[in-house]
């Protein structure tokens, strides 16, 4: 998906692992009241791949007010 800021990004555990090995991540936003295991994988790979802004400030309700969807997600990721 793409903002009109022009940002595109992607929402979900699946599709941001995948953007965060491929090495395009610019930002990854977790969850504040996501479950501490699959914060860690997520923190675990956006280190080993660089990824320098890790935000941690919204909950999954909030992020998916910011994505735009209706159920609650852990895990938006810009690229």
């Amino acid at each position: 998906m793409t903002d009109s800021d022009g940002r595109s990004w992607v929402v979900g555990r699946n599709q941001s692992l995948r953007i965060i090995r491929a090495g395009k991540a610019k930002r990854v936003i977790l969850a504040k009241d996501a479950e501490p295991s699959f914060t860690a994988k997520i923190l675990s790979e956006a280190r080993k791949a660089g990824v320098v802004e890790i935000d941690t400030s919204y909950t999954s309700k909030q992020l998916a007010e910011k994505a735009g969807i209706d159920v609650p997600t852990a895990i938006i990721t810009e690229y």
